[in-house]
C-alpha cells in the first residue's frame, strides 16, 4: 500500500523518527512531504503518531502552511484519476525487450 505523508518536524517524536526511518519511501516531494509504501497496519500507525499526517488528515491552517510545490504534489499525487488504469504498452519491461514500446 501507498500513502502520501505529511510530516512535521516541530512535533515529530522518537517514535515517529523510528518508524519512519524503518518504512519505504516512494517519492520524495519536499523534506516533509513524501509518499511511503509498506503495509496497511504499518501506514494507518505510522499516521497516528505525532507529526505525521495524511493530506485527509489536515486542517485548513495546515495546509495552508505547505509550499505551493507541495500543494500541487499532493492535488496531484491525491487526484481521482484513476492511475492504475492506463495501459502502458511494455509497462515492466526492459528496454531491449521485444514487446517494449517506448514512450512518445
Amino acid at each position: 500500500m501507498e500513502q502520501i505523508v505529511i510530516v512535521r518536524p516541530d512535533i515529530v517524536d522518537n517514535k515517529s523518527r523510528e518508524l519512519l526511518g524503518k518504512i519505504r519511501r516512494t517519492q520524495e516531494f519536499s523534506e516533509k512531504v513524501f509518499v511511503v509504501e509498506g503495509s496497511r497496519d504499518s501506514i494507518t500507525e505510522l499516521c497516528s503518531l505525532p507529526g505525521v499526517k495524511t493530506p485527509l488528515q489536515l486542517t485548513p491552517t495546515e495546509s495552508n502552511q505547505l509550499s505551493d510545490a507541495e500543494r500541487l504534489s499532493i492535488e496531484a499525487w491525491t487526484s481521482p484519476a484513476d492511475r492504475q488504469a492506463k495501459v502502458r504498452p511494455g509497462d515492466g519491461l526492459g528496454w531491449g525487450h521485444k514487446d517494449f514500446e517506448p514512450p512518445r
